[in-house]
């Protein structure tokens, strides 16, 4: 598993995401494996665990990763690493990254909240 790099303009959780979409396409991670809990993974990153959780939320967001409450994070299971996107371009500005976390952030919320919300 890759390290993440002190050096590097973008946001950490856009690192972790890079680092996490990396390492399943080198196949660390297969298809339907679970990954190392949050705490394992901010430890490995060096991060605090809300930007791992914020990593993992765009994975997910990505159709990457099946978060499952209760159980984990996994791959899945109909992934093929090969298709794996580039990973994202760094950004030109600290703010502008900051502003995608929080968009991000709050995207993930709204999703969390649509989904308790009953259907009509």
């Amino acid at each position: 598993m890759g390290k993440r790099d002190p050096n590097d303009a973008r946001p950490p959780y856009l690192q972790v995401v890079d680092l996490i979409t990396r390492a399943i396409g080198a196949g660390e991670y297969a298809p339907g494996d679970q990954l190392p809990a949050l705490h394992v993974l901010a430890e490995t990153y060096g991060v605090a665990v809300g930007t791992v959780r914020s990593a993992l939320n765009m994975l997910r967001d990505k159709d990457i990763v099946v978060v499952r409450p209760g159980s984990g994070t996994f791959v899945r299971s109909d992934l093929n690493p090969a298709d794996l996107a580039e990973p994202l371009p760094p950004t030109r500005s600290g703010d502008l990254g900051e502003v995608l976390r929080l968009l991000h952030e709050i995207s993930g919320r709204l999703a969390d909240i649509e989904r308790r919300l009953p259907v009509e």
